[in-house]
C-alpha cells in the first residue's frame, strides 16, 4: 500500500467508527494559532473576497521579502509547497530531463516527475551518514533537497549545501530548497543564495489546512511562475493571505512556541524507540522520526499490522527504505510515552 493509499484508508476506517492514533501523515495536531482565525474572521466579515494578484498580496509579499532578505520581485504565493514545487519544475523543466534527490525523500518529488514525464534518479543515503550523500556535484537539471529532510528530520550540513547549489550554478542548472520545517529545526538554518527555496505555513504555523506557501526565486522565473499562478489557482484566497501575514507578525512566539513542543516530543520518542529496540538518527527538527529495527523485514507489511492496532504510521518503502517506518510526533507526552505498547 503505498503512502497516500494508506492516508486515504485511514479516513475511510475513521468513517466506520475506529479511532486511529495518526502518525502517518504530517499534521502537527497542533492549534491554529488564534491570530490567524481571528483575522481571518474579521476580514471575511468587514470585506468580500475578491481577486487578487496572482504574484499574491502585496503586504504579505513584502513581509516575506523582509522575512527572506530578499526583493518583492523574487516572491511569489501559492496553496502550499506542493503547488510551488510543481509549477516551479513544470515551466523550469521539459520532458525527459534529469531531477536528483537525495533518498530517502518525500515520495511527492517522484510522483510530480512521473507526472510530468521527468527522470527521477535518487542518490542513496544511510543512516550511518546521518542521511547525507557524500557526492555534491549533481548531473542534473534540477537537484531537489529538502532541509530539514522529510522522513528523516536531519538537516543538511551548511557547507554541503553550499557545494551542491554552487556546482549546479556551474553546470548552469537548478536547485530547489524545500524548506517546509526550517522554522521547527532546533538550531538555525541560514539562508542560501543562489537556490530557490520553499516555505510553507503548514508546519511552521499549525496551518495544514489553509493552504498557504511562498517561493523566492530569480525575478525571471518568478514571472513565469505568476503566469503560472493565473491559470491554474488565479490567486490565493485573501483572507487567507491577510492570515498568513498576521502569523509572520507573530512569527518569534510561535515557532518558538512550536520548537520547543517538538524538542520535547522528540526526546520522548527517542527514549521509547531506544527502549524498543529501534536504530534511528535523532531528529534536528520536528516533525518526524525515520526509525527501523531487526524485526522489520517489510515494512508495508509491518504498517498494516499496527494498523489493525489502531496505530497508523507510513512504511518507508515510498520514501525510499522498505526496511523503515516514518513516524510523525504529533501525539501528547501520554500517547508517546506508551507507544512503546504498539510497536
Amino acid at each position: 500500500m503505498s503512502f497516500y493509499e494508506l492516508a486515504e484508508k485511514v479516513i475511510e476506517l475513521e468513517r466506520s467508527g475506529r479511532k486511529i492514533i495518526k502518525m502517518h501523515i504530517g499534521d502537527t495536531n497542533l492549534p491554529t494559532p488564534e491570530i490567524v482565525t481571528k483575522t481571518a474572521i474579521d476580514y471575511l466579515q468587514s470585506e468580500k473576497p475578491r481577486y487578487g494578484s496572482a504574484a499574491g498580496l502585496l503586504a504579505l509579499r513584502e513581509k516575506i521579502a523582509r522575512r527572506e532578505g530578499c526583493e518583492i520581485e523574487n516572491v511569489v504565493v501559492g496553496p502550499g509547497s506542493k503547488h510551488l514545487i510543481y509549477g516551479i519544475m513544470s515551466i523550469l523543466l521539459k520532458r525527459g530531463d534529469k531531477v536528483i534527490t537525495p533518498d530517502p525523500s518525500w515520495p511527492a518529488y517522484e510522483l510530480i516527475c512521473n507526472q510530468l514525464g521527468l527522470k527521477m534518479q535518487k542518490i542513496k543515503t544511510s543512516r550511518e551518514d546521518n542521511w547525507c550523500p557524500k557526492e555534491t556535484d549533481f548531473d542534473a537539471k534540477l537537484v531537489i533537497i529538502c532541509n530539514p529532510n522529510n522522513p528523516t528530520s536531519t538537516v543538511y550540513p551548511e557547507s554541503w549545501v553550499r557545494k551542491v547549489i554552487e556546482n549546479a550554478k556551474k553546470r548552469g542548472n537548478f536547485v530547489i530548497l524545500d524548506e517546509a520545517y526550517r522554522a521547527l529545526a532546533f538550531e538555525t538554518i541560514k539562508n542560501y543564495d543562489g537556490a530557490i527555496r520553499i516555505r510553507s505555513f503548514s508546519k511552521e504555523f499549525n496551518m495544514e489546512g489553509w493552504r498557504l506557501g511562498y517561493a523566492i526565486m530569480p525575478k525571471k522565473i518568478a514571472e513565469k511562475m505568476i503566469k503560472y499562478n493565473q491559470i491554474t489557482i488565479t490567486c490565493v484566497a485573501d483572507f487567507v493571505q491577510h492570515a498568513g501575514l498576521a502569523v509572520l507578525e507573530n512569527e518569534e512566539e510561535i515557532t518558538t512556541k512550536n520548537r520547543k513542543i517538538w524538542k520535547e516530543r522528540a526526546d520522548i520518542i527517542t527514549r521509547v524507540l531506544n527502549e524498543s529496540g529501534f536504530e534511528f538518527t535523532k531528529p534536528d527538527s520536528g516533525i518526524y522520526i525515520f526509525a527501523t529495527k531487526p524485526e522489520i523485514k517489510n515494512a508495508d507489511k509491518y504498517c498494516m499490522e499496527r494498523l489493525a492496532a489502531d496505530l497508523a504510521i507510513a512504511p518507508g518503502t515510498d520514501f525510499g527504505e522498505s526496511k523503515y517506518v516514518r513516524l510523525c510526533i504529533n501525539q501528547d507526552e501520554k500517547t508517546l510515552n506508551t507507544l512503546n505498547k504498539l510497536l
